[in-house]
């Protein structure tokens, strides 16, 4: 089947390694036919100076430098479908900058959250494991309950950082109802896949729950910052992923099935 890569990062964020032509490059030799650049919008204070971030400061780039790569490369690498997107963090706590994104004409808006207790997740580690698991997860479910977009990244982030991470089955179930309520897609991200007993993030069975209480939709992203794990481990992943699963891509904002 086609497949396409729906969160992929450039170095037009601050932690991206690879350019946008090096992806697109990396895509066709690999043969993923679809991929969407989700570069950072991060709003937060202790990233708001470091690299490129996407964001209104004059000190970062200008938006349309992103839109002017993605249509030059398009015109260049036209086997290809080359979406544009943005991974926006903690949308619901900027709501003027994200309703200024909002009305961008991306093709895709992947929320995510990656700051717990005013740090960047991994600094969260000095907190109580349970305490930064409920702040990472009242921070998403007041993003999916007051922002819109269409898919939530990664939502089991903290099993990076946390060897035992676990999350009840209630927070779990609340995260995943409120997505399906508001039609917010789940990201199955690949990041996490290193050899071939890893799991996406989020893991099966979060996926499988996914299905249990009425989701069908996914997406899957490589979250790819270089160009070599752009697609990682797409094709085992999509063997192991429940049948009823409709895997797809967004353009201008509507999921069309793969």
């Amino acid at each position: 089947m086609r497949l396409a890569d729906m969160h992929i990062h450039t170095t037009f964020s601050p932690d991206g390694k690879s350019s946008m032509e090096e992806q697109c490059i990396k895509a066709i030799e690999i043969g993923i036919p679809i991929i969407c650049f989700t570069d950072h919008v991060d709003f937060n204070s202790s990233e708001i100076n470091v690299g490129r971030i996407i964001n209104k400061a004059s000190t970062n780039f200008d938006v349309s430098e992103y839109f002017y790569e993605v249509n030059r490369l398009r015109r260049i690498y036209n086997s290809i479908q080359i979406l544009i997107g943005i991974e926006f963090s903690e949308p619901h706590l900027f709501p003027t900058e994200f309703e200024d994104y909002s009305s961008m004409p991306f093709d895709y808006i992947l929320g995510s959250i990656h700051h717990c207790y005013g740090s960047v997740f991994p600094g969260a580690k000095n907190i109580e494991e349970s305490k930064a698991i409920d702040e990472y997860y009242n921070l998403m479910l007041k993003s999916i309950q007051t922002c819109e977009f269409q898919a939530m990244a990664h939502i089991d982030f903290p099993r990076r950082y946390f060897d035992n991470w676990n999350v009840s089955d209630t927070i779990m179930d609340e995260i995943l109802n409120a997505m399906i309520k508001k039609d917010i897609i789940l990201e199955v991200n690949t990041s996490s896949i290193m050899n071939a007993s890893d799991e996406p993030l989020p893991r099966y069975s979060i996926i499988d729950r996914y299905v249990q209480l009425g989701g069908r939709r996914v997406v899957l992203g490589s979250d790819a910052h270089i160009c070599v794990k752009l697609g990682n481990a797409f094709s085992s992943v999509v063997r192991k992923l429940p049948n009823t699963c409709v895997i797809g891509y967004f353009k201008n904002r509507v999921f069309y099935e793969l």
